[in-house]
Formats: C-alpha cells, sequence, structure tokens
C-alpha cells in the first residue's frame, strides 16, 4: 500500500490554482508580446507618459520576464505616437490595438472608473489565432493612483498586465494575480502566477516533458536532445509496469491466505 501511494504521488500532476481570462480562456499565439504605450496624457494617474514607459518596464521586468518555466517575452516599444485613447472605453480603445500586440494607456472615463478605488483594468479579445490587449490605469481626477508608491504600482500593471496576456485571477492573497491588489505591495510572483504564465506560454517541449508533464511540476531537467531522454522514458515506464506487477502478484498471493 505504501508502495502504490507513493507511486499516486509522483505522478499525479499537481492541481492549478489559477485561472485564464474569462474573455479568451487561452493566451497569445506567440509567447514573445510587444507592448505599447498610448499617447495619451496620465497625469491624473500620478505620472507623465514617459515616466508611465519606464514603470511598465519596470513591472514586466520584474515579474513576467523573468519567470525561468515560461517562454514569455513581452517587449516594452514604447510610446506609439499613432495611438491615443483620450476619452476612450476599453472596448473602443481595443480596436485600436494591432493584432498580437498589448498597449498600455491612461484614462479618465468616468464609465470605467465610477470609483476612485479602481487603480486599473485590461480587457483582451481574440479573433481566430489573433488577440489583441488593452490595459487602462485610472487617470480620473478623483484616482486613488497618486497617492502609490512606485513599487505599488509597477505591480499594479503587472497584475493588468497578467490579465492582458491571458491569465484570470487567483483565490490565494500572496499571488500576483490575486482579485484585489488595493494597498498590496508585491515584490514577487506566487505559484499560482507561475504556474499560470507557465501553461499558457511554457518552454519548448522538450524540457516540458521531464519538468513539467512526467514529473508533475516535482522538478526541472535540462534536456537537449531527444537521445537523452529516451533511456528516460524507457526506464520510467519500465519502472511503472514493474509496480503494476508487484501489485497484481501481492494481490494473487493474499488472496489464497
Amino acid at each position: 500500500m505504501k508502495l502504490l501511494f507513493f507511486t499516486l504521488i509522483l505522478f499525479t500532476k499537481t492541481a492549478h490554482g489559477f485561472t485564464l481570462n474569462p474573455n479568451t480562456g487561452k493566451g497569445f499565439k506567440n509567447n514573445e508580446i510587444n507592448l505599447h504605450i498610448a499617447n495619451t496624457d496620465c497625469s491624473g494617474a500620478g505620472f507623465t507618459t514617459t515616466q508611465y514607459v519606464t514603470l511598465v518596464k519596470q513591472a514586466v521586468n520584474k515579474f513576467w520576464n523573468s519567470v525561468p518555466t515560461s517562454s514569455l517575452r513581452i517587449d516594452v516599444k514604447g510610446v506609439n505616437s499613432g495611438i491615443d485613447i483620450t476619452g476612450d472605453t476599453h472596448t473602443s480603445a481595443l480596436s485600436k490595438v494591432p493584432a498580437n500586440t498589448i498597449l498600455a494607456g491612461c484614462n479618465t472615463s468616468a464609465d470605467d472608473f465610477d470609483d476612485p478605488s479602481i487603480l486599473g483594468s485590461a480587457v483582451m479579445g481574440c479573433t481566430g489565432g489573433n488577440c489583441r490587449a488593452v490595459l487602462i490605469l485610472n487617470a480620473h481626477p478623483n484616482s486613488e493612483l497618486p497617492n502609490k508608491s512606485n513599487a505599488t504600482v509597477e505591480a499594479i500593471i503587472a497584475h493588468e498586465i497578467g490579465h492582458a496576456f491571458g491569465l484570470g485571477h487567483s483565490e490565494f492573497k500572496h499571488n500576483l494575480m490575486y482579485f484585489s491588489i488595493s494597498g498590496k505591495f508585491q515584490e514577487w510572483l506566487g505559484q499560482d502566477d507561475i504556474d499560470g504564465v507557465t501553461y499558457l506560454y511554457p518552454l519548448d517541449s522538450e524540457a516540458e516533458i521531464l519538468g513539467i508533464s512526467a514529473l508533475g511540476s516535482c522538478g526541472t531537467v535540462a534536456i537537449k536532445k531527444e537521445k537523452d531522454y529516451e533511456p528516460f522514458l524507457k526506464s520510467l515506464f519500465s519502472g511503472i509496469f514493474f509496480i503494476i506487477c508487484l501489485i497484481a502478484i501481492r494481490r494473487s498471493v493474499f488472496k489464497y491466505y
């Protein structure tokens, strides 16, 4: 019984606590995503558009571009002078975003930000294999963003970027994608965040075979060529077959006592 219990622990996949963006249920088709900053006024949010670019870059590099189990790379391109979302709703702003791109901006829309405590939000849409997303920070005169530290603003931006590339909320507070980030100081990603971005944008399938699929997130092994991991897989399945045979023999023997 102990042998069987150990086998189940080793080969059963870990349950996931992350969720996907409910609007799309998936991520972008490419793991390299361009992010543009809209040419809009962010003074109501407590910073200039140029400072916004810096905050976005820091948020991306601090959180999402540094996950070792994920291939996601977000490339912040800077301000796009051809895109202005002043006065736009999220829906109308999304229509201005090129395919396979995330757009970040600010807005004073009373429709989208009818509560000062709403610091930002993001919308993602996909048509076939082409996805696009927009994240907007609250620059309304009543916005509470100017009262937040740069570290908190970076966490807010990173949270909305998570929605923009395909993640939903986590129910656990220690994760960046927890549904409420108001007043929360977030220094790193939680396990749900890491599992979610890895699920949407995994590393190449060779590493995934050993690092995630076969070991159920128990560890990772760097494997470069197919011939390197073939012996491991043969041994793995031989071991499983051997364990099953032992269990069958044991049951057969005990049947007569």
